[in-house]
């Protein structure tokens, strides 16, 4: 569905405001790398992982992706790991296609908007989010960037559980590297 990003890591962003260091270099902050992943969100639901993917440790940004129920067009929102103490992400940015029912025209105050090649994109954002949890259906082809990869989630699990997403640091200890299923 969406081949390159204007905004993703593939595009050179970095994490925070132009020439801010992402949010792994932090002072105090004992990552040396980050993971996503999606796990069930359901109550009583096996916590294990149903897709882990290690980030750049530099731009731990993931990228969401799904088809817009109304305009039939990609929309990818962007979210970094928010800053300690604070827990869970951040909505950092968001690129779409097409204007049209429930897609913005402008940019809320603090952010910018502006047109990248065949998209339209609001960066800047600051936007908590304590649990990203999705609910993948087949028409709306949910994705997850990460890792430059695009992955399906509509293939996790049966259509419209709810999967949380979510960024997790990984230390220097052998257990804390970067495994995954």
């Amino acid at each position: 569905m969406l081949l390159a990003s204007a905004v993703g890591p593939a595009a050179g962003a970095k994490g925070g405001a132009a020439g801010e260091a992402g949010p792994s270099a932090r002072a105090g902050d004992p990552a040396v790398g980050w993971v996503v992943e999606v796990l069930p969100a359901e109550a009583g639901a096996p916590q294990e992982p149903l897709l882990r993917v290690c980030l750049d440790s530099s731009q731990p940004r993931v990228g969401v992706v799904f088809r817009h129920s109304v305009e039939k067009s990609p929309v990818v929102e962007w979210f970094e790991p928010a800053p300690p103490p604070a827990a869970g992400l951040v909505l950092v940015a968001t690129e779409y296609e097409s204007f049209g029912a429930g897609l913005p025209v402008d940019a809320p105050a603090g952010a910018r908007f502006r047109h990248a090649g065949d998209r339209f994109v609001i960066d800047g954002l600051a936007v908590p989010v304590p649990e990203l949890v999705v609910r993948p259906l087949s028409w709306t082809e949910h994705g997850l960037l990460a890792g430059g990869v695009q992955h399906d989630l509509t293939r996790l699990a049966d259509p419209g559980t709810p999967l949380l997403v979510r960024v997790v640091p990984v230390g220097t200890e052998p257990e804390g590297s970067c495994p995954g299923p």
